[in-house]
Protein backbone atom coordinates (compact mmCIF):
# COMPACT_ATOMS: atom_id res chain seq x y z
CA UNK A 1 0.00 0.00 0.00
CA UNK A 2 2.55 2.32 1.38
CA UNK A 3 4.59 0.98 -2.63
CA UNK A 4 1.22 2.43 -4.42
CA UNK A 5 1.03 5.96 -2.78
CA UNK A 6 4.12 6.39 -3.36
CA UNK A 7 4.15 5.68 -7.12
CA UNK A 8 0.78 8.06 -6.89
CA UNK A 9 3.06 11.25 -5.47
CA UNK A 10 5.62 10.67 -7.80
CA UNK A 11 2.71 10.53 -10.93
CA UNK A 12 0.94 14.06 -9.50
CA UNK A 13 4.64 15.42 -8.84
CA UNK A 14 5.71 14.39 -12.74
CA UNK A 15 2.61 16.16 -14.14
CA UNK A 16 3.01 19.14 -12.39
CA UNK A 17 6.60 19.27 -13.61
CA UNK A 18 6.14 18.32 -17.20
CA UNK A 19 2.86 20.77 -16.91
CA UNK A 20 4.83 24.01 -16.73
CA UNK A 21 4.50 26.40 -19.36
CA UNK A 22 7.74 28.06 -21.40
CA UNK A 23 7.72 31.78 -21.50
CA UNK A 24 9.46 34.59 -22.98
CA UNK A 25 8.89 38.12 -22.91
CA UNK A 26 9.07 40.46 -25.91
CA UNK A 27 9.69 43.92 -26.19
CA UNK A 28 9.11 46.10 -29.12
CA UNK A 29 10.49 49.75 -29.16
CA UNK A 30 9.79 52.58 -31.86
CA UNK A 31 12.70 54.94 -31.44
CA UNK A 32 11.78 58.71 -31.94
CA UNK A 33 13.00 60.03 -35.29
CA UNK A 34 16.82 61.20 -35.37
CA UNK A 35 17.19 59.50 -32.19
CA UNK A 36 18.17 56.26 -33.72
CA UNK A 37 21.91 56.60 -32.95
CA UNK A 38 21.72 57.69 -29.32
CA UNK A 39 18.89 54.92 -28.59
CA UNK A 40 21.70 52.48 -30.10
CA UNK A 41 24.59 53.42 -28.08
CA UNK A 42 22.73 53.96 -24.92
CA UNK A 43 21.27 50.19 -25.30
CA UNK A 44 23.95 48.92 -25.88
CA UNK A 45 25.70 50.07 -22.40
CA UNK A 46 22.39 49.74 -20.13
CA UNK A 47 22.00 45.95 -21.60
CA UNK A 48 25.80 44.68 -21.08
CA UNK A 49 26.26 46.75 -17.69
CA UNK A 50 22.62 45.33 -15.95
CA UNK A 51 21.94 42.37 -17.98
CA UNK A 52 24.55 40.56 -19.22
CA UNK A 53 24.17 36.97 -20.70
CA UNK A 54 25.37 34.80 -18.53
CA UNK A 55 26.33 32.03 -21.09
CA UNK A 56 23.34 32.94 -23.37
CA UNK A 57 20.62 31.71 -20.59
CA UNK A 58 19.56 35.35 -19.66
CA UNK A 59 20.10 38.96 -20.75
CA UNK A 60 18.46 40.31 -24.37
CA UNK A 61 18.32 39.47 -27.73
CA UNK A 62 17.74 42.51 -29.67
CA UNK A 63 16.48 42.88 -33.34
CA UNK A 64 15.95 45.45 -35.85
CA UNK A 65 12.36 44.81 -37.92
CA UNK A 66 11.71 44.92 -41.33
CA UNK A 67 8.30 45.39 -43.18
CA UNK A 68 4.51 45.40 -41.17
CA UNK A 69 3.03 47.59 -38.61
CA UNK A 70 6.87 47.74 -36.15
CA UNK A 71 8.40 48.68 -39.17
CA UNK A 72 11.91 50.10 -37.90
CA UNK A 73 11.50 49.26 -34.64
CA UNK A 74 13.76 46.82 -32.48
CA UNK A 75 12.06 44.03 -30.48
CA UNK A 76 13.69 42.57 -27.65
CA UNK A 77 13.46 38.93 -26.52
CA UNK A 78 14.33 38.53 -22.41
CA UNK A 79 12.91 36.23 -19.44
CA UNK A 80 13.90 33.79 -21.87
CA UNK A 81 12.74 30.02 -20.65
CA UNK A 82 10.83 30.96 -17.77
CA UNK A 83 7.97 28.92 -16.43
CA UNK A 84 4.77 31.05 -14.81
CA UNK A 85 6.02 29.58 -11.03
CA UNK A 86 9.45 31.29 -12.06
CA UNK A 87 7.75 34.22 -12.59
CA UNK A 88 6.35 34.39 -9.15
CA UNK A 89 10.06 34.42 -7.54
CA UNK A 90 11.35 38.28 -8.99
CA UNK A 91 13.61 39.24 -6.65
CA UNK A 92 12.58 41.97 -4.18
CA UNK A 93 13.41 45.42 -5.10
CA UNK A 94 16.94 46.35 -4.51
CA UNK A 95 19.28 49.09 -4.64
CA UNK A 96 20.92 47.48 -7.99
CA UNK A 97 16.98 47.41 -9.63
CA UNK A 98 16.74 50.96 -8.67
CA UNK A 99 19.74 51.88 -9.97
CA UNK A 100 19.34 49.83 -13.31
CA UNK A 101 15.66 52.06 -13.55
CA UNK A 102 17.41 55.07 -12.96
CA UNK A 103 19.63 54.32 -15.72
CA UNK A 104 17.14 53.25 -18.09
CA UNK A 105 14.73 56.37 -17.21
CA UNK A 106 18.02 58.66 -17.79
CA UNK A 107 19.30 57.09 -20.96
CA UNK A 108 17.64 54.95 -22.73
CA UNK A 109 13.83 56.51 -22.21
CA UNK A 110 13.96 59.56 -23.71
CA UNK A 111 15.10 58.21 -27.13
CA UNK A 112 11.98 56.23 -27.31
CA UNK A 113 8.49 57.45 -28.53
CA UNK A 114 6.47 54.51 -27.57
CA UNK A 115 6.96 50.53 -26.27
CA UNK A 116 4.68 47.63 -26.37
CA UNK A 117 5.31 43.96 -24.27
CA UNK A 118 3.83 40.73 -25.01
CA UNK A 119 4.58 37.68 -22.43
CA UNK A 120 4.32 34.39 -24.92
CA UNK A 121 3.92 30.88 -24.34
CA UNK A 122 5.80 28.27 -26.43
CA UNK A 123 3.80 25.56 -27.78
CA UNK A 124 5.91 22.37 -28.60
CA UNK A 125 3.17 20.54 -30.36
CA UNK A 126 2.62 23.12 -32.89
CA UNK A 127 6.30 23.54 -33.43
CA UNK A 128 9.10 22.07 -35.12
CA UNK A 129 12.00 23.72 -34.02
CA UNK A 130 12.44 23.49 -30.59
CA UNK A 131 12.13 26.40 -28.14
CA UNK A 132 16.37 26.94 -27.25
CA UNK A 133 16.68 27.35 -30.91
CA UNK A 134 18.24 30.47 -32.16
CA UNK A 135 18.52 31.91 -35.71
CA UNK A 136 19.83 35.06 -36.47
CA UNK A 137 17.13 35.87 -38.90
CA UNK A 138 13.48 34.90 -39.08
CA UNK A 139 10.11 36.16 -40.80
CA UNK A 140 7.87 36.42 -38.13
CA UNK A 141 3.67 35.99 -38.63
CA UNK A 142 0.92 37.12 -36.68
CA UNK A 143 -2.62 35.81 -36.55
CA UNK A 144 -5.35 37.14 -34.64
CA UNK A 145 -7.68 34.35 -33.23
CA UNK A 146 -11.52 35.22 -34.14
CA UNK A 147 -13.18 31.95 -33.85
CA UNK A 148 -15.06 31.67 -30.40
CA UNK A 149 -16.20 27.61 -29.24
CA UNK A 150 -14.68 24.12 -28.80
CA UNK A 151 -10.77 25.09 -30.93
CA UNK A 152 -10.03 20.96 -31.16
CA UNK A 153 -11.01 20.33 -34.50
CA UNK A 154 -8.47 24.09 -34.85
CA UNK A 155 -5.61 22.81 -32.65
CA UNK A 156 -5.72 19.17 -33.88
CA UNK A 157 -5.26 20.46 -37.66
CA UNK A 158 -2.11 22.71 -36.31
CA UNK A 159 -0.90 19.54 -34.66
CA UNK A 160 -0.23 18.54 -37.98
CA UNK A 161 2.16 21.45 -39.91
CA UNK A 162 5.19 20.12 -37.90
CA UNK A 163 5.67 17.09 -39.94
CA UNK A 164 4.65 18.98 -43.48
CA UNK A 165 7.46 21.87 -42.03
CA UNK A 166 9.44 19.09 -41.61
CA UNK A 167 8.97 17.80 -45.28
CA UNK A 168 9.62 21.11 -46.53
CA UNK A 169 12.73 21.79 -44.23
CA UNK A 170 11.32 24.71 -42.45
CA UNK A 171 12.29 25.29 -38.93
CA UNK A 172 9.05 27.00 -37.21
CA UNK A 173 8.59 27.48 -33.73
CA UNK A 174 4.97 28.49 -32.61
CA UNK A 175 3.90 31.12 -29.95
CA UNK A 176 0.63 31.95 -28.43
CA UNK A 177 -0.09 35.30 -26.54
CA UNK A 178 -0.76 35.43 -22.57
CA UNK A 179 -1.55 39.40 -23.00
CA UNK A 180 -3.10 41.43 -24.72
CA UNK A 181 -5.40 40.35 -27.93
CA UNK A 182 -6.14 36.83 -28.41
CA UNK A 183 -2.70 35.56 -31.20
CA UNK A 184 -0.43 32.96 -32.33
CA UNK A 185 3.02 33.91 -33.27
CA UNK A 186 4.87 31.98 -36.12
CA UNK A 187 8.57 32.27 -36.17
CA UNK A 188 10.13 31.18 -39.36
CA UNK A 189 13.92 30.63 -38.49
CA UNK A 190 16.29 30.80 -41.28
CA UNK A 191 19.60 29.47 -40.17
CA UNK A 192 20.76 29.87 -44.13
CA UNK A 193 19.43 33.65 -43.73
CA UNK A 194 17.24 35.08 -46.97
CA UNK A 195 18.54 33.07 -49.38
CA UNK A 196 16.05 30.28 -47.76
CA UNK A 197 13.15 32.46 -49.18
CA UNK A 198 14.44 32.49 -52.96
CA UNK A 199 12.34 28.91 -52.92
CA UNK A 200 9.20 28.77 -52.00
CA UNK A 201 7.89 24.75 -51.46
CA UNK A 202 4.02 23.58 -52.01
CA UNK A 203 2.78 23.57 -48.74
CA UNK A 204 -0.54 22.20 -50.41
CA UNK A 205 1.08 19.39 -52.19
CA UNK A 206 3.69 18.22 -49.20
CA UNK A 207 0.15 18.34 -46.64
CA UNK A 208 -2.06 16.29 -49.09
CA UNK A 209 1.23 13.82 -49.33
CA UNK A 210 1.17 13.31 -45.83
CA UNK A 211 -2.35 13.48 -45.04
CA UNK A 212 -4.14 11.97 -48.07
CA UNK A 213 -5.55 13.98 -51.62
CA UNK A 214 -7.68 16.57 -50.76
CA UNK A 215 -6.74 17.01 -46.92
CA UNK A 216 -5.64 20.61 -47.02
CA UNK A 217 -8.41 22.12 -49.04
CA UNK A 218 -10.75 20.44 -46.32
CA UNK A 219 -8.71 21.54 -43.24
CA UNK A 220 -7.51 25.10 -44.57
CA UNK A 221 -11.83 26.23 -44.30
CA UNK A 222 -11.28 24.83 -39.88
CA UNK A 223 -7.84 27.25 -40.01
CA UNK A 224 -9.71 30.14 -41.57
CA UNK A 225 -12.22 30.34 -39.48
CA UNK A 226 -10.20 30.20 -36.67
CA UNK A 227 -7.62 32.69 -37.61
CA UNK A 228 -6.70 36.09 -39.79
CA UNK A 229 -3.14 36.99 -40.26
CA UNK A 230 -2.68 40.42 -39.21
CA UNK A 231 0.94 41.13 -39.44
CA UNK A 232 4.42 40.29 -40.86
CA UNK A 233 8.04 41.20 -40.53
CA UNK A 234 11.53 39.88 -40.79
CA UNK A 235 13.93 40.68 -38.43
CA UNK A 236 17.54 40.38 -37.74
CA UNK A 237 19.14 40.06 -35.06
CA UNK A 238 21.19 43.11 -33.63
CA UNK A 239 24.52 42.40 -31.78
CA UNK A 240 24.80 45.64 -30.20
CA UNK A 241 21.65 45.17 -28.80
CA UNK A 242 22.11 41.60 -27.69
CA UNK A 243 23.75 40.90 -24.09
CA UNK A 244 27.23 39.97 -24.30
CA UNK A 245 29.04 41.30 -21.13
CA UNK A 246 29.38 37.72 -19.38
CA UNK A 247 31.57 38.33 -16.63
CA UNK A 248 29.16 40.97 -15.01
CA UNK A 249 27.00 40.51 -12.42
CA UNK A 250 23.32 39.36 -13.46
CA UNK A 251 20.42 40.91 -12.05
CA UNK A 252 17.73 38.62 -11.80
CA UNK A 253 14.40 40.98 -11.67
CA UNK A 254 12.17 40.35 -15.05
CA UNK A 255 12.39 44.14 -16.83
CA UNK A 256 9.34 46.23 -16.19
CA UNK A 257 9.32 49.47 -18.21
Amino acid sequence: MKKIKTLIALAFVSIAVFAQETTVTTQFHKIKVGHSVAYTDASELFINKFFPSNGGKDGFIGYNITGGKHNGEKVYAYDRGRSFAERDNSTPPTIDNIRWSDNWSSTVAPHIESNEVDVLVYKADYSNSKFEERADKAIVTEYTIKGIGNRKPFTDILKRFPKVWDKLGYKIAIYTTITGTDRMMSVRRLPNGWKELDTTPDFAAAYDELYGKGSFDRDAIVVSNWWTRTDRWMQTKNTRLTSKSENLRVLKRPLKL
